[in-house]
């Protein structure tokens, strides 16, 4: 689909189809959904328009009756409606932490780190492979608890790898259990599965080489590779082997800056770094993976496309770039080398997807007490989150549409009288996102605008939408 056909729809209806066992109750989160996308880092006592109605949420919330899926389900069968419009989809999967803070005890979730409780939540995000990367919606969604123990044999040694790969309950099962899901649901376009370093795992490269899924996988992990067809050949190493693999090209790509990742094992691979040049060099090879030796299903051998990035000339103490990318896809061009890579940094809009659920949307601060009002919170603000993001997405990826392709007509107007910005009679979105950026106390000057601040200016945007509509509306009853 054209990034110029594209329409952003209300949070009330991509909950519509939820099947809550009454239809008072899809009502009701349809009102709530449409308050918290106006204040969408507030809680629900501060984006509720009365007590009435935060009471009503609050009961909402805590009904046993029914739980989060129907939820999130409503706004996943929307999602498979907009993969079905596209030729080729990329899926972005990834685990991520969901944490609170503080000595209460809530109920239902498990210690992380220190004091902190929380639960994983694993995503799977449908976007566009036609370049604009534009989020299509959440098309899985899998949160779970870690067990509090540790899991390890009666001496207290961890055990094995044979004996963990049989669990079919370890967490790295996930990751195939949602591929499978969203290539069964999806219709029409065709997926490629697109993934981290925690992917990289025999057992799930051949579940997806054997289920000829395409996918793009960064590898971490150094294992016994050999010359694909080379059956004579000795093995080697896999960083060693493509490491003497010969170029195919450079490219100068510049590197923005980077923190440090918050979390230990993450730091790897994702240490501080300057903003610079880098020249890249790009190479390729077929190689084949000796399954490891923990294993006992599976080929003995596995036939990957590896896709080799490096920087040259790094300068002294900063870290190279490296990646190593498995893919289906094939490598035997300059084009489609640089094909695999631009559908591995895809990827990273799930990041930014977090970050609108948990800076955007708070989903971290939010005070409830047990782990099933939590997820009903989450379901709720899933589509919100992707809302936001699709916002961000077009400012960025369509800049020069008309602002009615971001925000509704009466937004526009909106915007137009009340903005310090001066706007055109027929503003773009781009310039719709700045003026929104500068309610939530943004200046352009500073780069674009972080979630908090955007949430800030949407919830300022839909107050005064709802005073220009209840003026409207009484000008035309006197």
């Amino acid at each position: 689909m054209n990034t110029s056909e594209v329409f952003v729809p209300s949070v009330a209806d991509e909950l519509a189809y939820a099947q809550l066992g009454d239809e008072r109750r899809t009502l009701r989160l349809q009102v709530m959904a449409e308050q918290w996308s106006a204040a969408p880092d507030k809680s629900v006592l501060q984006s509720s328009k009365s007590s009435a109605h935060a009471e009503a949420a609050y009961r909402f919330l805590n009904n046993p009756g029914f739980t989060y899926i129907p939820i999130v389900e409503s706004h996943v069968e929307q999602t498979y409606e907009r993969i079905a419009q596209e030729t080729t989809v990329i899926v972005a999967h990834d685990t991520t932490e969901v944490e609170y803070q503080g000595e209460v005890v809530r109920e239902g979730l498990s210690r992380i780190k220190g004091n902190d409780q929380g639960f994983l939540a694993h995503f799977a995000l449908a976007l566009t492979a036609d370049g604009s990367r534009r989020p299509l919606g959440v098309a899985a969604f899998v949160p779970w608890v870690r067990p509090s123990h540790k899991t390890s044999k009666r001496d207290g040694m961890n055990r094995p790898g044979h004996d963990y790969a049989k669990d079919d309950s370890r967490e790295s099962v996930r990751w195939w259990q949602t591929v499978e899901e969203v290539s069964l649901r999806a219709r029409g376009a065709s997926l490629i599965h697109v993934m981290d370093r925690e992917a990289d795992a025999y057992p799930l490269l051949a579940q997806l080489k054997e289920g000829k899924h395409r996918f793009v996988i960064r590898l971490c992990k150094d294992r016994v590779v050999r010359a694909d067809g080379g059956e004579q050949e000795l093995p080697g190493l896999l960083f060693e082997t493509l490491r003497k693999v010969e170029g195919t090209f450079e490219l100068d790509v510049p590197l923005s800056r980077r923190a440090k990742s918050p979390i230990p094992h993450k730091r790897k691979g994702l240490g501080a770094r300057e903003e610079r040049q880098a020249r890249l060099e790009f190479a390729a090879a077929a190689i084949q993976f000796r399954r490891p030796r923990y294993l006992s299903d599976g080929p003995e051998w596995l036939a990957v496309n590896v896709v080799h990035v490096r920087e040259l000339d790094t300068p002294e103490g900063a870290e190279p770039v490296e990646w190593l990318l498995a893919t289906s896809e094939p490598i035997s061009t300059e084009a489609e080398l640089r094909r695999v890579v631009e559908q591995y940094r895809t990827r990273w809009v799930i990041e930014e997807y977090f970050k609108a659920l948990k800076t955007g949307c708070a989903i971290e601060k939010r005070q409830h007490e047990s782990y099933e009002t939590i997820l009903k919170m989450v379901a709720i603000c899933i589509p919100i989150a992707w809302r936001l993001l699709l916002l961000r997405t077009l400012a960025r990826a369509a800049p020069d549409r008309p602002g009615t392709a971001a925000l509704t007509p009466t937004q526009v107007d909106v915007l137009r009288a009340c903005s310090a910005m001066k706007l055109p009679e027929e503003p773009t979105v781009r310039q719709c996102f700045e003026a929104v950026a500068l309610f939530g106390g943004h200046h352009k000057s500073n780069g674009d605008p972080g979630w908090l601040v955007l949430g800030r200016g949407m919830e300022y945007l839909l107050a005064l939408e709802h005073g220009w509509t209840a003026a409207r509306r009484k000008g035309i009853d006197d």
